[in-house]
């Protein structure tokens, strides 16, 4: 049997992560817009005994991942995972056979079509979109440079599926330590998506700042309080017994809150430009702003993990300006919504 879905469509933002690259690939197949899909929502979330070693960790305040990054649309989102490889492929190739492509997380140690191949453990997740039993071979499409759309072989790619993703010597800073487990995530949009509409957007930029102003969720920390808990704690740690675990956690669950704000940062001026809403559109851009103040961060966090006592003062200047331009936002998002 041979199944190839059509089209399929690259898609990458440099401040996103694989898991970003992937679902605008599905959506983009599903005929909707990533943009305004996933950019509708920007909030703070984290619950510190979900992080995993992963570049597509996200944190989940709802019970689902696509519930969590995608709150405003009607989109369900299974994680499965199997400790059989050729069970975990056969449900994937149902999946795809009934029309829909599925999101597979690999080792990209032992992916040929990764820079990483042979050198690198990393959890990763790239897109599956057909298969071909007689040649033995998933099609995969890789958004993230250097892209890749083609055939790859079964036995390898499951080789990839299976991986423990061990850490080995200390090449392998964050995405090691948790096994792949053969996991694969499906998507399926299940009924019409909102209209692009000034009431929408005024009803999406409201939930938005209300959980901003949300106070502290049992274990976790959330809204504008927990996002500066969470940094003055990394600040804190940086100085200490554990700073670099601290720091390289940063690198981590920085990603998921640069990601969420680059995201929104591009559905505000999108939502300005078509709405002929000018003050959306210049949000959008301090919006961004705070996107790219989150590179400071994470890259901090990035090449300080192992010289801690370089870089700890730099990350406490840099958070207190971030917070600052992060609080200013808030309030320029809030005015954006006031009648003119």
């Amino acid at each position: 049997m041979k199944v190839v879905l059509s089209p399929i469509s690259f898609w990458f933002h440099d401040l996103c992560s694989c898991l970003q690259d992937c679902i605008a690939t599905v959506l983009l197949y599903h005929q909707h817009d990533p943009i305004l899909t996933m950019g509708a929502a920007w909030e703070f979330y984290h619950a510190p005994a979900e992080v995993s070693r992963e570049e597509f960790y996200h944190p989940l305040p709802r019970p689902t991942l696509a519930a969590s990054m995608m709150p405003f649309h009607p989109i369900r989102s299974t994680w499965h995972q199997s400790d059989d490889r050729q069970a975990a492929w056969q449900a994937m190739k149902a999946i795809i056979a009934q029309g829909r492509p599925v999101i597979a997380a690999v080792d990209n140690f032992y992916m040929p079509i990764r820079p990483a191949y042979g050198d690198v453990h990393a959890a990763h997740l790239m897109v599956v979109f057909g298969f071909d039993d007689a040649a033995d071979v998933a099609y995969i499409l890789e958004s993230t440079p250097p892209q890749f759309q083609g055939p790859l072989a079964v036995k390898q790619f499951l080789t990839a599926r299976n991986s423990a993703n061990p850490i080995v010597g200390e090449r392998d800073f964050f995405f090691t330590g948790t096994p792949i487990n053969n996991r694969w995530l499906d998507l399926e949009p299940h009924a019409p998506f909102p209209e692009l509409t000034r009431d929408w957007v005024h009803e999406v930029v409201s939930t938005n700042l209300s959980r901003f102003h949300a106070p502290a969720a049992g274990a976790a920390w959330v809204g504008m309080e927990g996002l500066k808990s969470y940094l003055y704690s990394i600040c804190e740690r940086a100085t200490g017994p554990d700073a670099g675990a601290a720091l390289q956690e940063i690198y981590t669950v920085g990603w998921t809150a640069q990601s969420s704000a680059a995201l929104h940062a591009d559905f505000l001026m999108q939502a300005g430009r078509k709405l002929d809403w000018p003050r959306l559109t210049e949000v959008g851009r301090h919006v961004d702003r705070i996107a790219n103040e989150w590179t400071v961060l994470r890259m901090l966090g990035a090449h300080g993990f192992s010289r801690p006592p370089e870089v700890a003062e730099r990350l406490r200047r840099r958070t207190v300006r971030f917070l600052a331009d992060h609080e200013q936002t808030l309030e320029l998002l809030d005015w954006a919504l006031r009648p003119v």
